[in-house]
């Protein structure tokens, strides 16, 4: 028994065959770095929000707008009162908004994250709060609870408890509470404050209970119903939205069409529902799936390539196995030996990955968007997960190996049946399975990748490039904006700055009005002169308005306002709607050219009224048109920004191209992430059909030499060996087409402007094709051109 781990022969084994030896343990540790990443990547998303007590309790609700097929993650806050009053089931409830508040600290301002919620948010949720009761710290609307990381930002401290924080100059807030940093949660994860709902008054009264329902922001809190044990919610919606009807008529009419629905706390995030103004932040259950399929596949051919090379080289094992049955070891002995080699061999390769897995954990949370907390590799259960799964690995990759050695009889080792007996079946099947996978993932990623550059880069009709475009609403309304203006425009490469209410990137403001007829929803932009210039619109109707203001439209919002191309002014119908900020007296300019509002997903059209001012007060945006370098402008602007406003300026996605770009920024990274696993997928491919081919190749040293002695050319013989391994390829694409048009075609139907994709399929095929034929012509040239004295004089 003692032999059994006596793995001395082992090592000179693998010490002898260095080639096998690197290609295994390369393949078998990237394989489990993946695994490990994916692993903690799907844990960390899989216990989001799970650390509530109450959690099976806690509902969100949200509105189905079933016309438009859109369901949104919120409500009115106020509806929350009347379902407490109206339902005794409902033992608890809390709604919250997420907004930004300008601070400032002596000369320097910050804007801060700040979440607005009811008292009952730490009665609810189980948030770990450092400092503070969890009971009385929201009691008074001028508490506020701040989180370890802006404690530490703001004061240098995380002991604040009875600290102040002034916003305004003159509302003060005491800090009762600190909480650590909502990372492991569906709630925004920048929020810094907690305060009293009643300071939303201050950023969107359409959101205060006071002002429902006249004037609503229908989905504009995130709410939550706390249940008693065993009431049960869904599927009441229906009653749910009878009641609501009764305080809120128009909740389920023209031109909302919605109704309520329901959603479990612990489905939420992964239900793929939005929330309004980024309250909340779900996941991509997608990407996660996909991530653990992917992460399967890269193991599954590191564990095809441990089989394909171990029974290849059977023939050499052989020799010490038959050894060992000639001087008593029993069958079973042997094919336990071999499980033990296989997984020691897959000990080292995890070693390997997990020194790995911690050097590209930061670049992995980079492209997932997530911070990869690797601490959790540490902890006991998962050591111990971690060592069953790769004794399961080895066990796996052993098996086989392990079964055809033990099975083999001294005789015919000495004979050199066996090996010629064993040395293709397996290795063809394994090789069109791994060239199969390739052609798969290689088309898809290439698929995937140019339809989202063809989206990101459709023509919009209005200017993309070297436009940046700013969002601070508080700094653009203070005294300082002018002077701010006036830097900017000095800056080197700067051409033209715009003030406006709106930009065609982010759609601008909408207006939804009942007329007669029908209902109507406008989009609406406000510029200033030089708002059209930067972004390139133009008309196909121009009726010469020398003042200002002036309105343009587009065709469809000329026909829904009852107008002509040839009015001089808007209609009565525009006067009695009272579009917001819109003057009234306003000229009618002419008819806009067509473009894309947001991108170029966006296939519905909407009636549009742009209004030209000569100046907008307090702008949400300031788009600047430039020359030059990018990220240079970028950083003079900012350093500018922080000497006028005393403000740092990190905005996420400044450039109006990348804003466009941001929006298919899942796609974007789902395509980069099957691309680097196809790009492993064909390294370990590679190197595994390196060997193979160099190993069956040695196999047929003699037979090639008895031909080259009978005249066969060395270009035939080359010819044949290529050809051998270019069938496997060949039969892998005839088999990898319908996989591949299947998953494609269902994937790209979704966009209207898409590319025509299936080309690619036979590039990818051709690519593959090319890679195995450099695989194995070098091992096929070297062999046709031996003398064939050399392989006949050896048996």
């Amino acid at each position: 028994m003692k032999q059994l781990f006596n793995l001395k022969s082992y090592f000179t084994f693998l010490s002898r065959n260095k080639v096998y030896t690197a290609i295994n343990v390369f393949g078998l540790s990237i394989s489990l770095m993946f695994v490990l990443l994916i692993g903690v990547y799907t844990w960390q998303e899989k216990s989001v929000d799970r650390q509530h007590s109450k959690g099976d309790r806690i509902y969100a609700m949200g509105l189905d707008f079933y016309e438009d097929h859109e369901k949104e993650l919120g409500f009115h806050h106020a509806i929350l009162s009347r379902f407490r009053k109206n339902y005794p089931e409902i033992e608890n409830t809390c709604g919250f908004v997420v907004s930004d508040m300008r601070l400032q600290k002596g000369d320097e301002f910050y804007k801060a994250t700040v979440l607005e919620t009811d008292s009952t948010f730490f009665s609810m949720f189980d948030f770990k709060l450092l400092q503070g009761d969890r009971q009385t710290c929201l009691n008074d609307r001028n508490n506020v609870v701040v989180t370890k990381r802006f404690a530490n930002k703001w004061f240098g401290t995380e002991e604040v408890l009875g600290r102040e924080i002034t916003w305004n100059d003159s509302i003060r807030y005491h800090v009762t509470g600190v909480v650590e940093d909502f990372d492991n949660t569906l709630i925004n994860k920048n929020v810094e404050m907690i305060i009293d709902f009643s300071w939303e008054r201050y950023h969107n009264t359409a959101n205060m209970d006071e002002n429902f329902p006249k004037a609503v922001n229908m989905s504009g809190a995130s709410i939550f119903l706390q249940v008693r044990k065993g009431a049960k919610m869904m599927g009441r919606e229906k009653e749910f939205g009878k009641f609501i009807h009764s305080f809120w008529p128009d909740f389920d009419k023209a031109p909302f069409y919605c109704r309520p629905f329901l959603v479990p706390l612990n489905k939420i995030y992964f239900s793929g529902y939005e929330s309004y103004n980024d309250n909340l932040h779900t996941g991509n259950s997608r990407l996660v799936n996909l991530l653990f399929i992917v992460g399967l596949v890269v193991l599954l051919f590191a564990i095809m390539n441990y089989i394909n090379l171990t029974v290849a080289q059977s023939g050499y094992r052989a020799r010490e196995m038959a050894a060992r049955r000639l001087f008593g070891a029993k069958r079973k002995h042997i094919i336990l030996r071999l499980m033990i080699e296989s997984s020691t061999l897959c000990f080292l390769s995890l070693l390997v990955a997990v020194s790995l897995a911690l050097a590209f954990a930061p670049m992995t949370g980079r492209l997932l968007s997530t911070t990869m907390d690797m601490r959790v590799l540490a902890t006991p259960a998962v050591i111990g997960l971690l060592l069953a799964f790769t004794l399961l690995v080895g066990f796996i990759s052993g098996i086989f190996p392990a079964y055809v050695l033990s099975k083999a009889k001294p005789i015919e080792v000495v004979r050199g049946t066996f090996r010629h007996r064993t040395k293709m079946v397996l290795g063809r099947v394994f090789i069109v399975v791994q060239n199969i996978i390739t052609i798969v993932m290689l088309a898809c990623a290439t698929i995937m990748s140019l339809q989202m550059l063809h989206l990101v880069n459709a023509p919009l009709g209005f200017n993309t490039k070297n436009l940046i475009c700013l969002y601070q609403g508080d700094a653009f309304s203070s005294t300082n904006f002018p002077v701010f203006l006036n830097k900017v425009k000095q800056v080197s490469g700067v051409k033209l700055v715009s003030c406006s209410d709106g930009t065609p990137q982010d759609g601008g403001n909408n207006n939804t009005v009942t007329g007669k007829d029908k209902v109507y929803s406008f989009q609406m932009l406000i510029g200033d002169p030089n708002y059209m210039k930067v972004y390139g619109l133009s008309l196909k109707h121009d009726n010469h308005v020398g003042h200002r203001p002036v309105i343009y439209l587009n065709d469809q919002a000329v026909g829904d306002l009852k107008m002509k191309p040839t009015d001089s002014h808007m209609s009565d119908f525009y006067k009695q709607t009272k579009f917001f900020l819109f003057p009234e007296d306003a000229a009618f300019g002419g008819i806009l050219n067509v473009f894309r509002l947001r991108n170029i997903t966006e296939t519905k059209v909407y009636p549009l009224l742009l209004c030209i001012k000569d100046k907008v007060e307090n702008p949400w945006n300031v788009t600047i048109q430039f020359e030059g370098n990018p990220a240079k402008t970028y950083k003079e602007i900012q350093r500018i920004y922080k000497e006028v406003f005393h403000e740092e300026l990190n905005q996420a996605h400044p450039f109006v191209d990348k804003s466009i770009e941001s929006v298919f920024e899942s796609e974007l990274r789902l395509s980069k992430i099957i691309a680097l696993f196809a790009f492993i997928a064909i390294v370990i491919s590679l190197l595994g059909l390196v060997a193979m081919s160099t190993y069956f190749i040695q196999q047929r040293s003699k037979e090639i030499a008895i031909r080259k002695v009978f005249g066969s050319t060395s270009n035939r013989i080359r010819r044949d060996l290529i050809r051998t391994f270019l069938q496997y390829v060949a039969v892998a694409f005839i088999i990898s087409v319908p996989i591949i048009w299947y998953f494609a075609s269902e994937w790209i139907s979704q966009y209207s402007y898409r590319i025509v994709w299936w080309p690619w399929i036979i590039v990818a095929g051709i690519l593959v094709l090319f890679i195995s034929f450099c695989a194995v012509a070098i091992q096929s040239y070297m062999a046709s051109n031996e003398n064939p004295v050399n392989n006949i004089k050896q048996e």
